[in-house]
């Protein structure tokens, strides 16, 4: 066994913190036994941690073969292996150990950049800072230092350069890019979806557009919605044209500097438009056209218009009636939209009642309250209340990774990288204890319904499960779901009622994935516009599935037959670990921020920072009570679908 760091277990050997943890490892026991190494320690020190000898000097287990001598004597450095790490894992320059998988993916995940600055080239679209770490190229001169060195904020950010567009070298330790010089933007044509001039020449995703001053991209879907979502407002600036398309409403009328007024104000005899455009011309012809709704006059003549919840017609005398389900898709309804002739109306699955505004569900019953795991804490936090309590506090030398919520039996479950062991904790009798232990995870998920616990394991590429139920007896009892062509599998949602589940893959090929809970059926949900999609959540009212890229900054949203995709790229989006939606909220956890952060799921706006603590989150998940009226059959829920052991689902 490894010096310092194993202790013998029969033929085998475990981790020295598994000693005396009040839960037997070894089948003989020894390992709970005065006679082993722990107990033999002085009660000064406790069962967590060792007594460099000779002395009361006590340091932690993790303390030991760290390459950095705790006891005066070294004798925690003593007869240590070369790689003091755990396997799958890689030690920084600073002694810290991060999953080996985390090496050259572009986050200072050491704290010292060891792990980024003997990397290869950034991935496309990204740049190296001297201290080691990518950034986004459009984090380039935003008058903000994301890199720590401030290498992304040079001198000459401000500089006039009549070469702004052709590549700039000496930034990033030699690399070339086209660098924007802010107040020089470089012209191009008027963008079809966007009438604004001049806009200058800044890459954005097909789904965005670029605002005129040229500091950020924003989705299509803000342009003309009342709200100013660029910072100099060119989002809302020309959209007085949008009142007279044909195609559109005609409940409007564009006004001649930009606003749009009621059609009811036009030719009333009084100036309602700044400019005077509504008054005068040829407001006194008479309406004597053939409109399907309704008539009025005009400055330019008489013009038909419809009433609302339909639009004009390409005639100019018919209406259509406006799809707004369709037009509008989740902005129109958090849940189910039913359209009607002239008008929708929005319902709630059972569990939820509509709120007066007519459009947003809520849960019915006690809060929902919202899981989080915040390095070696467990905390809760109440949607409507806000408050906060410690609902686990673990040694301080252990880390709270992922965790999920069985809402049968009330247990939270959680991934402990220190013991590489899955615990649980009850809520009701406040029992806990130990499910499996010797395994390596990037997530797990619960099947509440099937009486699984499922991983995803993406050193060795594979998901695997074990029975909710199965008590430890010092052997790791579970099975592999899926491996072999699984590129680096990371998030992992399940959704019981229809037995499937779903996961992201972070690998060369990035993808979102669905499968039975038996790992049959494989298929791609998308495998286009994705970068490292870290996050998951299901939002099982919408029918939709929401990642967070961390990439590529941007939260993306489908339907769970891998249509209707929306992407919306967010600034604030820079290293998500775990997402959860619950109402009309998308929450994630983000690593770098140390907070736990919400946004609008449906346009990404009203974002708010939910808690912040001196630490990072990690796991994340919505705590409610009841579950949801089963619309499938899961063939596990009734006596483990007549297995002996382990039952999987296969709908």
């Amino acid at each position: 066994c490894a010096a310092s760091r194993q202790a013998t277990c029969g033929a085998g050997c475990i981790p020295v913190p598994w000693l005396c943890d009040g839960e037997q490892q070894c089948p003989d026991g020894t390992d709970e036994q005065c006679g082993c190494k722990c107990c033999s320690v002085p009660s000064v020190c406790g069962a967590k941690k060792v007594q460099c000898p000779g002395t009361h000097h006590c340091i932690p287990h993790w303390e030991i073969c760290d390459r950095h001598q705790d006891c005066e004597d070294g004798w925690d450095e003593e007869g240590c292996p070369q790689q003091p790490c755990l396997p799958g894992q890689w030690q920084c320059r600073n002694r810290v150990c991060i999953m080996a998988k985390w090496k050259c993916n572009g986050i200072d995940d050491c704290g010292d950049s060891s792990d980024e600055d003997v990397c290869a080239p950034c991935p496309p679209g990204m740049v190296r800072c001297d201290e080691g770490k990518c950034i986004l190229e459009s984090l380039m001169c935003n008058d903000e230092d994301d890199c720590l060195d401030g290498t992304d904020e040079p001198s000459t950010c401000g500089e006039l350069s009549a070469a702004a567009a052709h590549c700039q070298c000496g930034w990033g330790r030699g690399s070339c890019r086209a660098v924007l010089r802010h107040g020089t933007p470089a012209l191009r044509p008027r963008s079809p979806a966007h009438p604004l001039t001049p806009v200058p020449h800044l890459s954005c995703p097909r789904t965005h557009v670029p605002c005129r001053d040229g500091t950020e991209c924003v989705a299509q879907e803000y342009m003309c919605d009342g709200e100013k979502d660029c910072a100099d407002g060119s989002d809302e600036d020309g959209c007085a044209q949008l009142c007279d398309t044909p195609g559109r409403s005609r409940s409007s009328y564009p006004c001649g500097l930009g606003a749009c007024l009621n059609v009811s104000l036009v030719c009333n005899g009084q100036q309602d438009c700044v400019d005077g455009s509504d008054e005068g011309g040829n407001c006194s012809v008479p309406c004597q056209r053939s409109c399907a709704h309704l008539c009025y006059p005009s400055p330019q003549g008489p013009r038909c218009w419809c009433y609302p919840g339909y639009r004009l017609a390409e005639d100019g005398l018919s209406c259509m009636d406006i799809d707004e389900c369709m037009e509008q898709g989740e902005g129109a309804c958090s849940q189910t939209c039913i359209n009607a002739p002239g008008s929708y109306t929005c319902g709630c699955v059972p569990g939820y009642l509509l709120e007066p505004d007519g459009r947003v569900c809520k849960l019915t019953g006690p809060e929902p309250m919202l899981l989080v795991a915040v390095q070696s804490e467990l905390l809760s936090r109440g949607l409507r209340s806000g408050r906060e309590e410690v609902l686990l506090a673990t040694d301080k030398d252990r880390v709270v990774f992922s965790l999920d919520y069985d809402l049968v039996e009330r247990k939270v479950f959680w991934m402990d990288l220190v013991t590489e062991s899955i615990r649980w904790q009850d809520f009701d009798l406040g029992k806990k204890g130990t499910l499996v232990k010797g395994v390596r995870s990037d997530c797990i998920a619960v099947d509440w319904l099937g009486r699984n616990l499922y991983w995803t394991d993406g050193a060795a590429g594979q998901v695997l499960a074990t029975r909710l139920e199965t008590p430890w007896r010092g052997i790791p009892e579970y099975t592999v779901v899926m491996d072999g062509d699984l590129d680096q599998p990371h998030s992992l949602v399940l959704q019981p009622l229809a037995g499937l589940l779903y996961w992201s893959e972070v690998g060369s090929h990035p993808r979102l994935m669905e499968a039975a809970m038996d790992g049959s059926r494989r298929r791609v949900l998308l495998a286009q516009g994705l970068g490292w999609p870290t996050a998951l959540a299901l939002d099982l009212p919408t029918w939709r599935i929401f990642w967070l890229d961390e990439k590529l900054g941007s939260i993306g949203s489908a339907h769970l037959d891998g249509t209707s995709v929306k992407v919306l790229q967010l600034g604030w989006v820079r290293s998500p670990f775990a997402a959860v939606v619950c109402e009309g909220e998308l929450y994630w956890s983000e690593r770098k921020a140390w907070s736990v952060q919400q946004v609008d799921k449906a346009s990404g706006k009203n974002r708010a920072v939910l808690l912040k603590r001196h630490g990072q989150p990690h796991g994340l998940q919505v705590h409610t009570w009841g579950s949801p009226k089963p619309c499938c059959t899961n063939g596990c829920a009734k006596s483990n679908g007549g297995c002996a052991q382990l039952c999987l689902p296969n709908p």
